[in-house]
């Protein structure tokens, strides 16, 4: 084996933290990006109709930090599945503030950079969970955020490109295996958007929660209209759905 390859078997056995490229251009760019996401919060006029989605921002916000600090303690060698929920909830995120753009809580400019800046995060994430092994080119990353603080930002297309993670696996905590919340969350993110718009259609959710399927979504609307939290007028595809 060569020098090069020595280099790259060794590095697969160090921390994430001692991976020069993972810190300096996945975690360092979640943490600004958490940062600019509590500016905007903090310099949001709240209202009573706002307060909700502001919280479910801030939540999420910690959240996404909280996982970004934890794949500093795993080696590159056995990351992928804390990688993987990282990278989960970052998707979180960026659903929040599609909600907060779609109430008009924040503006649809302050998505765009956001999004994008979060885009790119799970592109980098995405080759360290597919390859699981030291990841040289950089070519991929951004050098900051450019657009946030003074580039010129397109407002063209704000779909992120998600990479399609594979299933959630239960978290280990306390030496107790925990189901991952997943579809606690989706059922939160449902009722908010509701709440905010008074009534939406399938099609109306699928544009702000774009982690899951229409198929997801409509099955998840059908348990909730069982338990009696949301009720449903007209048929098919011309359903449109409500709170309680």
């Amino acid at each position: 084996m060569n020098t090069k390859d020595n280099t790259i078997n060794d590095s697969n056995f160090k921390k994430l933290l001692q991976n020069d490229n993972y810190y300096r251009h996945i975690f360092k760019k979640t943490e600004k990006i958490i940062s600019v996401v509590f500016y905007i919060i903090n310099n949001t006029d709240s209202t009573k109709k706002s307060e909700t989605i502001i919280s479910n921002i801030a939540s999420k916000a910690h959240f996404a930090h909280e996982n970004a600090l934890r794949t500093l303690e795993v080696k590159l060698v056995s990351s992928k599945e804390v990688l993987e929920q990282f990278a989960q909830s970052l998707v979180g995120l960026e659903s929040v503030l599609r909600i907060a753009a779609a109430t008009s809580t924040i503006t649809n400019d302050v998505l765009v950079v956001v999004v994008n800046e979060i885009d790119m995060v799970l592109r980098g994430l995405k080759t360290y969970i597919n390859n699981n092994s030291y990841a040289e080119d950089t070519s991929m990353f951004g050098g900051g955020f450019g657009g946030a603080f003074g580039g010129s930002t397109q407002e063209q297309n704000i779909q992120p490109r998600v990479p399609r993670l594979s299933k959630q696996q239960p978290q280990k905590e306390d030496g107790k295996v925990q189901a991952v919340a997943s579809a606690d969350d989706r059922r939160t993110r449902i009722e908010t958007i509701l709440e905010a718009k008074g009534e939406a259609t399938i099609k109306d959710i699928s544009e702000i929660v774009t982690d899951v399927s229409e198929k997801t979504i409509q099955r998840e609307l059908n348990a909730m209209i069982e338990e009696n939290i949301v009720k449903r007028q007209g048929e098919r595809r011309w359903s449109k759905y409500s709170i309680f």
